[in-house]
């Protein structure tokens, strides 16, 4: 899967709440603003991220988004998953398997989708900020 638009908005959200003073929560509407998006777009995403436990949410007039937990805990490949599934080199690597009986590539596939998933799970959020 290609880094997606959806992709790169929900790190660019992510950073920008990693920004705001702690506890200071900002506004689905406000991101959208700010990302040059729809609030409708920002919002399903904003969903999918606090699933995933990497956004939370409060009501109210002083309410809005913030990170689930600090930016040093959160990794590019959990942002990346939480809207739109794992990356990755192939679509053999999410079976696990070449399709084809003789596959010449896939041992090297392997090991550039190793290595693509180590360097998603270094990239701290906070190394953005």
């Amino acid at each position: 899967m290609l880094i997606t638009k959806r992709n790169e908005y929900a790190l660019q959200a992510m950073i920008l709440l990693a920004r705001q003073r702690e506890g200071q929560p900002l506004a689905a509407s406000a991101l959208a603003q700010k990302l040059k998006t729809t609030p409708a777009f920002m919002s399903k995403i904003a969903q999918q991220l606090a699933k995933a436990g990497l956004l939370s949410t409060k009501r109210g007039k002083a309410g809005g988004l913030f990170l689930g937990r600090a930016a040093d805990k959160i990794v590019a490949k959990e942002i990346f998953a939480a809207v739109d599934g794992a990356l990755s080199v192939s679509a053999c690597m999410s079976q696990g398997r070449c399709r084809h009986h003789v596959c010449p590539i896939y041992p090297a596939l392997t090991r550039l989708q190793k290595d693509l998933d180590d360097k998603l799970n270094l990239a701290k959020l906070s190394t953005f900020v």
